[in-house]
C-alpha cells in the first residue's frame, strides 16, 4: 500500500524523488516513527538508522514472508537478509545441534533458530532497536484474532469474498509482468476466478510431471480450469533428467538446509517462468487459515479413532503399506498416518503430524528422549479456547513460517521471481481467524467457509476435487537418476558432521527405502538437503 501512504505523505509536505515503495517507507519512518509500523500493508524487512538518535532499527512483517537475521556480539550488531552474507563478517559460533533436531523432524529448522549457533532471526512482527544501552526487540504486531466473532453464514460468505477480491486487486500494483501459479487446488483456482471477474487476463503457470501422471501430476486439471475462465496456461513439464540438471543449484537456493522437496517445483516454475516474469500470484496461505490439510479432517475423526485402544491401532498399522506405488497403497499410507497420529491430547496429535521422526527413532538417533524443538513447540501456545483455531494458529505461526514461506521466498528469489499471496493478506486473515474452527472443517472435507463464500463463481467439479499436496514423485527419482545424492549423503564425512549417535538407523531408512518396505525418500532428502549445504560451507 505504498501509494497511499505516499499520498497521505504529499497532502503533508513530503517531495519524493523516487516512484517505488522504499523513498514511501523512509518518509514514512520520519514522520511517524515505529508507529509507521502499522501503516505498511504487505511483505517487507528492513533497517533504518537514526544518525540523531545513533540508533539502529530492525523491523520485520506481520507474519514473516520476508527473512531478517542478526548476530549480537559483546560490542556490535550484525544484521542480513541472508544467512551466507551474515557468515562473512562475523562469527557463526558453529554449528547448531538443535537446529539439526529441528530439520530432521520436521524438514526446516524452525524460527528463531538458524543453523549456526550465533545467528537468530527476527520474529514475523517484532523491531529489534539498537544503541548504546544495548538491545531491545519489541512485538509492534499481535494478531487480533483471540476474540471470536458470531457466525452468521451469509453475512461471513459475503465478507469472505469481499476480502479475497480485495486482497488480490492490491496485489496487481506492478510496473513489471503478473502472472499465476496455478495449481489443480482450489486456493489458486479461486485466485484465478476472481482475477477473470476482475477482468485481469493474467497468464497461468503449472508444473507437471510427465513421467509420473497417475499420483502427481496436476497439469491436466489446472489446464481445465484455466480453460473455464478463458485464461491462457503454460505447462512447466518435469522430468527427472531436468531435475538433475538443476538440483546443484536447487540444493544451493537456500542459505541453510532446507528438506521440503515442494521446493524442486517452486524452483523450476520460478526459473521457467523468470524471462518473461516478474511477479506471481500463488495460493499459498489458504490451507492453514481456512484449514485444508487432510490431517484437519481427522481431528474431527480423533474421538472416534481414540475409542479403540492404542495398541491395536498400532498393530493394525504395523501390516498397512506405506508407499504411494498406486491408489490402493497410498490410501493405506494416509490411513496408516491417522490411525498412528491420533492422540486425546490435540496438541500431541499436531506434533505427531509435523514429525518425520518417531519418538522412538528420534532418541536412538540423537541419543536423548526430549528436545528443545518439542519443548518450544508446546511452550509457544495461543489463547484460542477452540481447539480448531488452535491448532490452525500454530501451524500458522510454526510450520507455515518455518517451511511453506522459506520455500516461496527463497526459491522464487533465487530467479528473480517476487511471490505474492493473497490469502496472506492481514485484514482476510484477522477476519477468518476469529470465525468458529468448527465452520471451518467438516468430517469428509476442509475450507467450508471458503466454500461456501465460492460456490456460485468455481464450477461444482472443481470444488470437489480430492485435495493433492504440492508433492514430487521424490521416491521414484531417489532410486533413478538421483540415487548418487544418497550414496554421497550417507558417506562417513557427513555422519560425521552430524550430532548422529547411532548412524545404523540411516542404514535401515537406505534399506527399507530400496527395499519398497517404506518411503524414506523424506529423510534421505533430509540428508541430502544438509550434505549439500555442509559440502558447500566447508563443513565436510
Amino acid at each position: 500500500n505504498f501509494k497511499s501512504i505516499r499520498n497521505e505523505l504529499q497532502k503533508k509536505g513530503y517531495i519524493f524523488k523516487t516512484t517505488g515503495d522504499t523513498e514511501v517507507v523512509l518518509k514514512a519512518w520520519i514522520e511517524w516513527g515505529e508507529n509507521m509500523l502499522s501503516r505498511l500493508d504487505g511483505m517487507f524487512s528492513f533497517s533504518i538508522w537514526s544518525k540523531k538518535d545513533k540508533t539502529l532499527f530492525l523491523a520485520r512483517d506481520r507474519f514473516g514472508k520476508k527473512p531478517l537475521v542478526y548476530a549480537l556480539g559483546t560490542n556490535y550488531l550484525a544484521f542480513s537478509s541472508d544467512i551466507r552474507s551474515l557468515e562473512k563478517i562475523v562469527e557463526s559460533g558453529g554449528l547448531n545441534h538443535a537446529a539439526i533436531e529441528s530439520l530432521f523432524r520436521f524438514r526446516f529448522i524452525r524460527e528463531p533458530m538458524t543453523i549456526f549457533k550465533n545467528f537468530k532471526k527476527l520474529d514475523p512482527g517484532s523491531l529489534l532497536v539498537f544503541n548504546e544501552y544495548g538491545i531491545k526487540i519489541k512485538k509492534w504486531y499481535s494478531p487480533n484474532t483471540i476474540k471470536s466473532i458470531k457466525y452468521d453464514k451469509e453475512m461471513s460468505k459475503t465478507t469472505i469474498k469481499d476480502l479475497v477480491f480485495k486482497a488480490v486487486e492490491k496485489r496487481l500494483i506492478s510496473d513489471v509482468p503478473i502472472g499465476l501459479f496455478l495449481s489443480s487446488g482450489l486456493d489458486s483456482g479461486i485466485i484465478l476466478a476472481v482475477l477473470s471477474r476482475l477482468g485481469k487476463n493474467i497468464p497461468c503457470y503449472t508444473v507437471g510431471f510427465s513421467e509420473n501422471k497417475n499420483y502427481y501430476d496436476e497439469s491436466e486439471t489446472a489446464s481445465n480450469i484455466a480453460k473455464y475462465f478463458g485464461t491462457k496456461h503454460e505447462k512447466i513439464m518435469l522430468t527427472s533428467k531436468s531435475i538433475l540438471s538443476d538440483i546443484e543449484d536447487i540444493l544451493e537456493a537456500s542459505d541453510e538446509p532446507f528438506a521440503d522437496s515442494s521446493a524442486i517445483p517452486m524452483y523450476s516454475i520460478s526459473k521457467s517462468t523468470s524471462n518473461f516474469l516478474k511477479v506471481a500470484l500463488t495460493g499459498d496461505g489458504g490451507d492453514e487459515i481456512f484449514g485444508g490439510y487432510r490431517k484437519y479432517i481427522s481431528y474431527k475423526w480423533s474421538p472416534l479413532i481414540n475409542s479403540i485402544p492404542y495398541i491395536m491401532r498400532k498393530n493394525i498399522a504395523k501390516y498397512l503399506p506405506d508407499t504411494k506405488k498406486n491408489k490402493i497403497s497410498d490410501f493405506s499410507r494416509k490411513l496408516k498416518r491417522i490411525i498412528i497420529n491420533t492422540e486425546k491430547n490435540l496438541k500431541n496429535m499436531q506434533l505427531n503430524f509435523l514429525d518425520q521422526l518417531s519418538e522412538n527413532e528420534y532418541s536412538n538417533l540423537f541419543g536423548k528422549k526430549n528436545h528443545e524443538n518439542k519443548n518450544y513447540f508446546y511452550s509457544n501456545t495461543n489463547k484460542y479456547k477452540d481447539k480448531i483455531n488452535s491448532i490452525l494458529t500454530n501451524d500458522f505461526e510454526f510450520s507455515l513460517l518455518g517451511d511453506m514461506l522459506v520455500k516461496l521466498d527463497r526459491y522464487s528469489m533465487a530467479n528473480s521471481i517476487e511471490v505474492r499471496s493473497p490469502f496472506l493478506d492481514k485484514d482476510l486473515v484477522e477476519y477468518v481467524s476469529r470465525l468458529p474452527g468448527k465452520h471451518k472443517i467438516g468430517y469428509f472435507s476442509g475450507k467450508l467457509l471458503i466454500k461456501d463464500a465460492f460456490e456460485s463463481t468455481m464450477p461444482k467439479w472443481h470444488m470437489n476435487m480430492v485435495k493433492k499436496g504440492f508433492e514430487v514423485p521424490l521416491d521414484n527419482w531417489l532410486k533413478k537418476e538421483l540415487k548418487y545424492l544418497v550414496d554421497e549423503a550417507t558417506k562417513n564425512n557427513v555422519m560425521d558432521a552430524l550430532p548422529f549417535k547411532n548412524i545404523k538407523i540411516i542404514n535401515k531408512w537406505k534399506e527399507d527405502f530400496y527395499n519398497g518396505k517404506r518411503d524414506n525418500s523424506w529423510k534421505l532428502w533430509t540428508l541430502i538437503s544438509f550434505s549439500k549445504w555442509a559440502n558447500k560451507n566447508n563443513i565436510i
